[in-house]
Order: C-alpha cells, then sequence, then structure tokens
C-alpha cells in the first residue's frame, strides 16, 4: 500500500466511528470492532483491562467467549493498523498482561482536537478569535459521537460528556456572537440545538435572549411559554431561574442595547442572568406582569344577525343589479419565484376546462411540495377566464391553528358576492343554500387550499355549470374524486434540474453559476422538495459572504438536516409534523417504526414487523400515509419515503427508548430471517436448511409465500442491499444466519461482491461461538474465494469447515466443506487431494442419505474425472448424479450435471449422444435465466462441435456466447 510522504492513520469520534488512512477510510468491520477501538482511543495512552472493554461491547450479559471475542477483534485492529503504516508515525496498540493501550500521538483524534481548539478559545480575549476557534472546533462534528457503537453503559456515558462539551461550545459560540453585532445568526445557531434539546434551559435562555436582540420579541416570549409547559408536562417542574431571568429581561426590554452596540469584550456570561436578575415572587413561578398576548383576530364578517321568522322574506337570488357588481378577487398575491411545473399547470388546464357540471380540480402531494403555489400561479394566470371573479379560502387543515369554521368561511364568500350582513343566514344549512343560490349562473373560479377532507369541501362548491373548484390536500380525498367527480393533478418533488432552476429564481443566476457543483448537492440534499429549496435559498441568500458551499455543508450531516430546514416560522419539520398529527393511531404508530428501518423502502411485512402489527393492519396504515403522501407506493405492495420524511421518521423513532429500538430492529432482522429461509427453500427444492432460527427470535405473525423460483430470487435481489443494513445492525447470532439465508443468489452471482459480508457472517458465529454456524459461513466464504481466484486464502478459510461441521455433527455440512475444499486443490494442480476429498465427501453424503447433496458430490466427482482425462467415470458419475435430481424444476445443478456428461460423451467419441445432451444442458440453463451458465453450456457445445468436424456450428455457439458473456 502506498503512504504519501508526512500522512498518518487519523481517527475520528466525533460522529460516526471511523479512521483515515492515506488511501481513505479504513473499514474497521462491526459494531463491536468499532466500540473498542473507541474505549481504546478515548482512554489513548492508557492501559484498558479486558473487563472494561467487555464492559463496553455488551449492554445485557457477556457471553462466556467475550474474552476470545475481545481478542479476535484487538489482532483485527493491529492488522488494519499495520497495513495502513500507522505504526510508522507512532500509532501502536500493545499489550501490557490483561489490559492493552492505544499509543497515538498529538493531533490525530478529532476528540482531542476539538478540546485543544475550545481550551485556545478560553484565553482568547476578542470575540472575534473566539468565534473562528469555535467554529472550528464544531465543524469538526459529523453527527452525534460515537456512533455507530454498541449502546453500553461506558460508551453512553462518554457520549453524553462529549454531547455536553459541544453544547457549551455552542452557547459559547453565540454568546461572542450576539457580542459581534449578530444576534440572528445566534439565534440560528441556538434554534436548531434547542430543538434537539428541548429541556436544557441555558439554550432556551439564550435562544430567547439573542430573537430578543434580533428584534423578535414575540418569538422569544412563545419559546418562553413552550419550554414552561414541556417542563411541565414532562417533568413536573416549573422554570428555573436563569429561564426566568431571560423572560423578566425580555418584558422589561433590558439587553438590546447592549447588542445593538455590537461590543467586542472578553469571554464571559454576557447577558446570563444572574441570582440577583430573578424574577420577585414565588420562585419558580414567572412574573405575569407585561406579558403580551397576541391580538385576537378580527371576525371575516360581523356576527350573524338573530334569527330570522318564518314571516321574514328570504334572500333573494341575485339580480340583475347583483350581477353587474364589479368581479370578486379574494386571491392572495401570486407566489414568488414560481418556477416551472409545465405539466402540472396543463393538467390543470384540463381539468377545468368546465363541462355540463362544472369542473373541479384537486391537487394533492405531500408537505411542502407546492400545492398552493401551483393553484396560486395558475389562478392568477387564468382568473380571467372567470368574469365573475375568483373566491379564496385557506381551510388551514395542515396547520397550527385551529380548521376555520365553514360558516365563517361562507359568509366571507356571500359577502364578496353581494349578500348584505343582515340577510346573512344564521346556521351553516342556511348558508349553504344561500350560497348555492348566489354562485348559481355565475361563472366563478373558487380555490379552497389545505382541506383535510371532502366534508369540508362539500359546501364551497359552486353551482354554476360554467364556474370550476380548485382544491388543494395532502390528502388524496377520494370521496370527492368519487361523488364530485374531482380531477385529481399528484403533484410530486422537483427533479434535479428543475430544484437548480428553483434555486436560481431565489438566488440569482449569478450564485448558481458560482458554485455549481455546491447547488447541485444542495437540491440533492433537500430532495427536491420546494419548502426545503427556497429554505435553504433563503439562508444563503440572507448571508451572500457564507456561499452555498457552507450551507451545503450544515445539511450535509443527516442528524441535523431537518433542524436547518427552518426558517422562523416555517420549516420541513413543522410541516410533516402537522401531518403526523393527523394520523390515527396505528398509521401514527407505523410512521414513526418506520424510522428504524434501514432504507427507504418498505413493504407490509417488514412494516408489520417494525410496528408489531398483524399483516392486514401494517397494509391498511401503509395504505393510510400514502393517502396522506408520508410514503409512495412505488410497485405492488411496495413503498419508499422521500429522503426528508425518511430522515423525520428516524427522528421520532429516536425519541422511543433504546430497548424498543432494539426490540423493533429484532422483530425486523428476524422477519428478514423467516422469509429468507423461505426464499432459499423455494429457490433450492429439496436442500437443507441453511439454519434454525437462534434461540429467543420470534417467528413473523405473517411471512410472505414463494411459489416459484423465479420469485425466490428475484425477492432475494430486490432485498439484497435493505438487508445489507438489517445484518449491519444485528446480533451475532443472527447475522450468521442473515447472511446464509441468501446462499442461492450467491451461489448465481458468485463474483458479485459477496466476499465482505461473508467475512462479517464469519467473525458473528466466531463471536456467537456457533461451531456448526462457522463451518457453514467458511464452505460458502472458500466457495467464492474460489470462484474470485483467490485460492490461497479459499485454502486458509476452507481448512478448518470439515471438521468444524463433524464437532457440530452435521454431516451434510461436513460434507459441502471437503467438496468446496476439493475445488481449491483442482485449481493449485493437487489432484490426489482433491479426488481423495471429493470420495470421502460422497461416502458422507450417501451414508447421511441426502441426495441433493449426494448429486453435488457426484457432480463434483464428475467434472473431477473429466479433468484428469477419464471420460468414462466422469460419465458414470454425471448420470448418477442426474438420476438422483429429478425435481420438476431446472436448476444450475442439473445444467452442470448435463454438460459434464455431455462433454464425456463427447471425449468418448459419441458425438450424436454428446450433443444431444449438451442441448438438453442448453434448454436447463436458458429456463433458468442464468447467462453465464447459459454461455458455459455454448462453449462446451462449440468444443463439442469442434471435436465433430462441425466448425460453422461451433463458432455460432461461440458467438452466442460471447454475446451472453464475455471472456
Amino acid at each position: 500500500m502506498h503512504h504519501s510522504g508526512g500522512y498518518t492513520v487519523k481517527f475520528r469520534l466525533l460522529g460516526a466511528v471511523a479512521a483515515d488512512g492515506a488511501d481513505g477510510e479504513l473499514r474497521l468491520g462491526p459494531e463491536k470492532r468499532r466500540s473498542l477501538l473507541a474505549l481504546l482511543l478515548l482512554r489513548r495512552n492508557r492501559a484498558v483491562s479486558v473487563a472494561q472493554l467487555t464492559e463496553a461491547l455488551w449492554v445485557d450479559e457477556p457471553p462466556a467467549n467475550a474474552r476470545t471475542v475481545v481478542q479476535s477483534h484487538i489482532s483485527r485492529l493491529r492488522a488494519l493498523l499495520a497495513e495502513a503504516g500507522a505504526g510508522r508515525h507512532g500509532v501502536g496498540l500493545t499489550t501490557a498482561g490483561d489490559a492493552y493501550t492505544l499509543c497515538l500521538p498529538e493531533g490525530l483524534l478529532d476528540v482531542e482536537q476539538f478540546d485543544a481548539l475550545v481550551a485556545a478559545a478560553r484565553t482568547e480575549q476578542r470575540s472575534t478569535e473566539v468565534v473562528g476557534a469555535l467554529e472550528h472546533a464544531l465543524g469538526l462534528w459529523r453527527g452525534p459521537a460515537l456512533t455507530g457503537t454498541v449502546p453500553s453503559a461506558p460508551l453512553e456515558a462518554w457520549r453524553q460528556t462529549l454531547e455536553e462539551n459541544r453544547l457549551a461550545a455552542v452557547e459559547t459560540l453565540a454568546d461572542h456572537l450576539q457580542r459581534l453585532g449578530e444576534p440572528a445568526r445566534a439565534a440560528e445557531l441556538l434554534r436548531a440545538e434547542t430543538v434537539a434539546h428541548p429541556l436544557r434551559e441555558s439554550l432556551v435562555s439564550a435562544l430567547m435572549l439573542a430573537l430578543f436582540r434580533a428584534g423578535r420579541q414575540s418569538d422569544a416570549i412563545t419559546w418562553y411559554h413552550r419550554t414552561r409547559e414541556s417542563l411541565a408536562d414532562r417533568l413536573g417542574v416549573d422554570p428555573g431561574r436563569a429561564l426566568n431571568a431571560a423572560y423578566e429581561r425580555i418584558l422589561r426590554g433590558e439587553g438590546a442595547a447592549a447588542a445593538a452596540a455590537g461590543t467586542d469584550h472578553a469571554a464571559g456570561p454576557a447577558d446570563t442572568a444572574g441570582p440577583a436578575a430573578a424574577p420577585v415572587g414565588v420562585p419558580g413561578i414567572p412574573v405575569q406582569r407585561g406579558r403580551l398576548r397576541p391580538a385576537a383576530p378580527a371576525p371575516a364578517v360581523p356576527a350573524p344577525a338573530p334569527v330570522l321568522s318564518s314571516a321574514t322574506p328570504p334572500a333573494k337570488a341575485p339580480d340583475r343589479a347583483a350581477a353587474e357588481l364589479p368581479a370578486v378577487d379574494l386571491l392572495p398575491r401570486p407566489p414568488r419565484g414560481f418556477y416551472g411545473r409545465g405539466t402540472e399547470l396543463a393538467a390543470l388546464g384540463d381539468a377545468l376546462s368546465t363541462g355540463p357540471d362544472g369542473a373541479i380540480a384537486l391537487v394533492t402531494g405531500p408537505a411542502g411540495v407546492g400545492k398552493t403555489a401551483l393553484a396560486l400561479d395558475w389562478a392568477h394566470r387564468h382568473g380571467h377566464r372567470f368574469p365573475d371573479g375568483v373566491l379564496f379560502a385557506d381551510l388551514g387543515g395542515f396547520s397550527d391553528r385551529p380548521d376555520r369554521e365553514l360558516g365563517d368561511v361562507l359568509a366571507e364568500f356571500l359577502a364578496a358576492l353581494g349578500t348584505a350582513h343582515e340577510d346573512l343566514p344564521p346556521t351553516l344549512a342556511g348558508r349553504a343554500a344561500l350560497y348555492r343560490r348566489a354562485t348559481t349562473g355565475r361563472r366563478l373560479l373558487v380555490l379552497v387550499d389545505n382541506a383535510r377532507e371532502s366534508e369540508q369541501v362539500r359546501p364551497l362548491l359552486p353551482a354554476g355549470a360554467d364556474s370550476a373548484a380548485l382544491v388543494t390536500s395532502r390528502h388524496r380525498m377520494l370521496g370527492l374524486v368519487a361523488s364530485e367527480l374531482a380531477r385529481p393533478v399528484p403533484l410530486s418533488v422537483l427533479g434535479p434540474e428543475e430544484s437548480s432552476a428553483l434555486l436560481a429564481r431565489v438566488l440569482g443566476p449569478a450564485r448558481i453559476a458560482a458554485e455549481p457543483e455546491a447547488a447541485r448537492e444542495l437540491a440533492d440534499l433537500c430532495d427536491g422538495l420546494p419548502l426545503a429549496l427556497r429554505i435553504a435559498a433563503a439562508k444563503a441568500a440572507a448571508d451572500p459572504r457564507r456561499g452555498l458551499a457552507a450551507v451545503t455543508e450544515q445539511l450535509r450531516h443527516e442528524q441535523r438536516r431537518l433542524n436547518h430546514l427552518a426558517a422562523e416560522e416555517i420549516s420541513v419539520t413543522s410541516a410533516l409534523r402537522i401531518s403526523c398529527e393527523q394520523l390515527p393511531p396505528t398509521a401514527a404508530r407505523l410512521f414513526r417504526a418506520l424510522g428504524l428501518h434501514p432504507g427507504p423502502m418498505v413493504d407490509a411485512y417488514t412494516a408489520a414487523a417494525l410496528a408489531d402489527l398483524e399483516h392486514p393492519d401494517a397494509a391498511q396504515a401503509l395504505e393510510r400515509l400514502a393517502a396522506t403522501h408520508l410514503v409512495t407506493e412505488t410497485d405492488a405492495e411496495q413503498y419508499t419515503l422521500h429522503d426528508l420524511v425518511w430522515l423525520y421518521a428516524r427522528q421520532l423513532a429516536a425519541e422511543t427508548s433504546r430497548a424498543e429500538q432494539r426490540t423493533a430492529r429484532a422483530r425486523l432482522a428476524d422477519q428478514y430471517l423467516y422469509a429468507g429461509l423461505a426464499a432459499a427453500q423455494c429457490a433450492e427444492p429439496g436442500s437443507k436448511p441453511c439454519c434454525e432460527p437462534p434461540a429467543g427470535s420470534h417467528r413473523p405473525r405473517t411471512v410472505p409465500e414463494f411459489t416459484a423460483i423465479g420469485d425466490a430470487l428475484h425477492w432475494l435481489g430486490a432485498h439484497r442491499e435493505t438487508l445489507a443494513e438489517v445484518i449491519a445492525t444485528a446480533t451475532p447470532e443472527r447475522t450468521w444466519r442473515l447472511v446464509l439465508t441468501q446462499w442461492p443468489l450467491i451461489l448465481r452471482r458468485v463474483r458479485d461482491g459477496w466476499v465482505p459480508q461473508l467475512q462479517l457472517a464469519l467473525e458473528a458465529a466466531v463471536e456467537a461461538g456457533d461451531l456448526d454456524g462457522e463451518s457453514q459461513v467458511r464452505a460458502l466464504l472458500g466457495w467464492v474465494l474460489v470462484s474470485n481466484r483467490r485460492l490461497h486464502e479459499a485454502a486458509a478459510c476452507l481448512a478448518p469447515a470439515a471438521e468444524l461441521a463433524a464437532r457440530a455433527d452435521n454431516q451434510v455440512g461436513r460434507a459441502i466443506a471437503l467438496i468446496n475444499l476439493a475445488a481449491v486443490h483442482s485449481e493449485l494442480a493437487d489432484h490426489a487431494a482433491a479426488g481423495a476429498g471429493l470420495a470421502q465427501a460422497l461416502e458422507i453424503a450417501l451414508a447421511a442419505d441426502h441426495p441433493h447433496t449426494t448429486a453435488l458430490a457426484l457432480l463434483n466427482l464428475a467434472r473431477h474425472h473429466l479433468g484428469t482425462g477419464r471420460p468414462r467415470p466422469a460419465l458414470d458419475h454425471a448420470l448418477h448424479g442426474l438420476a438422483l435430481s429429478t425435481g420438476t424444476h431446472s436448476d444450475p445443478r442439473r445444467v452442470l450435471l448435463h454438460t459434464t456428461a455431455g462433454e464425456a460423451l463427447s471425449a468418448l467419441g459419441r458425438h450424436p449422444e454428446a450433443r444431444a445432451r449438451l442441448g438438453a444442458a442448453l434448454a436447463e440453463a436458458e429456463q433458468v435465466g442464468h447467462d453465464e451458465a447459459t454461455a458455459e453450456v455454448l462453449r462446451a457445445l462449440a468444443r463439442a462441435e469442434d471435436a465433430a468436424g462441425h466448425g460453422h456450428a461451433a463458432a455460432a455457439h461461440r458467438l452466442r456466447a460471447d454475446l451472453l458473456s464475455p471472456v
């Protein structure tokens, strides 16, 4: 491995535990190895006993072989450090008795760098220098400290200590930003942290004062009352002295002048209220004098008139004079910076072409996708088509305020249409009837924004056949589609080009042209969601000095991305929160559980496992989430979450207890384990199950059923990526089993990068102390290594496998291990060892009375004899194997047996029989659908045709083989 001159290994704990070498990030391996390295780094240059390491590596009682597991991880860490050349720079892992010491020179650990920068900031006298040092220090953080480690008590304690140090640095940085006259920037910094730590009163106090100094007094007071209520609800306590003092100072208007002056002075709590600033009164109870309350909104129309008697004449329908009133226009201003959506605008135009019953268009989509902007843009462009005017009402169905009363909305509409106040009926039914009469014969456009359900919309639909209604909602509102013939216009997130164009509309083309890569990444991090893009653009526009790269850097950290996608009262989080708050309990429970899923693609089976639901309930809950646009259906019973929605679900899941999270992940792992076993059994009929579920596993309530080999293999392939993520966080007992369930797919895609995952499975089997598991993983890994021409690694891997299987009393596994080891001997030209191993494997398989393994041994013996120039026994073994493989389905083993028999027949000069046998092999290979296997049969056919003197046929076979699988 090449190493540049002064580069050595550098270690990171402030985020995911990682180590970087000259050639990139080192592959540290599983969770326990990362945890062991983390503890050694945290106690660098000091001895750490095996007992201390064991305590950090297991949450519950450690297994009997814990010492062996620790030693194994130490050995692998030493090898990694040696490979990276760390020893040349003073980095080493030494042993002294029953303890290990990680020798680490200064400056190679991000925690050490962070501490040094914070210490340097304390000695600075000027706030500009303090801000620079602390921003550099906080820039070292790439997420929650010690991510990817075991949640054991020692590591949790370290995690909390590191987080406390980070928050203290944040508070100090915000203080000095205010000294420099930048309270808005301090408020932005503090708000993100306060959302993540809502009960940390020092953060809330600092945020309140920063908001106040930035001219946002009402926001500051709102934060005080929100925190006071949270403290009471969650902890049953009142605000502390510092929080009350900050509240009092805001009410008295203190502190703003000093902040406005922007003085740069020595460090110290500039505006932290001490005991003398505490409010007068009962301790812990805020003084209420001067408390500001928002003014009550003025009613849209005067209060209804008294109930009319039966003698009161009914309100008249609009007469000629009413028709001559000026056209009404209740539309808000058009959206600024609206861009694109040409397809959707055209769809609205088609949907709102009035017919004999009028027209209704229903714009639906997830939170923040731009439904209101689209509707308003279309209404402003085409309002002239409705000479009697445009009515608009925001029903507030997806906001923190209560829904608007339909009676008030109808009163507003009727007043706009010329109905006098004294003619307004007092009841909702009366106003709805009057509204129908008032809209009959008119040509109106009615835009109803943010509706939650069809019942809210129906009374507001205009009666005229020449009128149209445009409705927006986060729900599909199928009732409106079915009963009112509303035309759905679904709205999805923007593509990359449209996202970049929207950023350019807000920031100007010059900013985008100056940083094109940052703009593209920013659009990608916002997941094409217009709300997120506008917030990100607003942050970049507010401080042009920072550039797009700085905003992109903020959003790059997943754990904080949603916190940064907020601008005053507008945020992606609040939009998603409101959608979730309106879900029924089961759907809300499932959405929170989806945050624990390792990938954005889910189905009803995995959803049921995560949320501990019956399969029909999970399917129904997914349908409800799809109707609310929190998930998107991509295929039959397959759903995906957009990145920002998935991040929000993960935030909700993180609020549950660690025990609950572990239980849900274990259920998910068991779901994949049982489903994988079923898929493997279907893909390889007659084979022995690779394992039994471990003790303590729970059989899922429902497991997918596989009836065809192709379906089983498709399922294994489709879930491979997600399963890899599940495996990465599974317990060792589950890890090796989950990897093995993929063996039918592994054998068919043997060169498809399986080695790292199989090595992880081997480590897990060793850690779990499962001899049978270790034997099976070694057998499969060895075969993959052979197929990838890594012969010496394969020999070392396979050598112990047969003995381990014998000790575990798994005779089938022992035979397979011997077969695979014989393949290594053959490749290394040790034919005697290969023949002896295969003969022993055949004897064991026959004694075990397992036809599947017997056929496998016969196949390999046939190939061995063919390769050593003995076609007669090769033919006998191949035909014997085919007699045992009498399944109704084609499979790769039968293809190889037919091929071997055909090649043996060709070597014996029985050319017509050889051609027929190889033709059968080709037919089965094509049925299996394995291009590489088909190509191998075609090449065997070409050799047979050459031997028979048919050169043209041989050339045709070779050409076809090269097209399928180039040599």
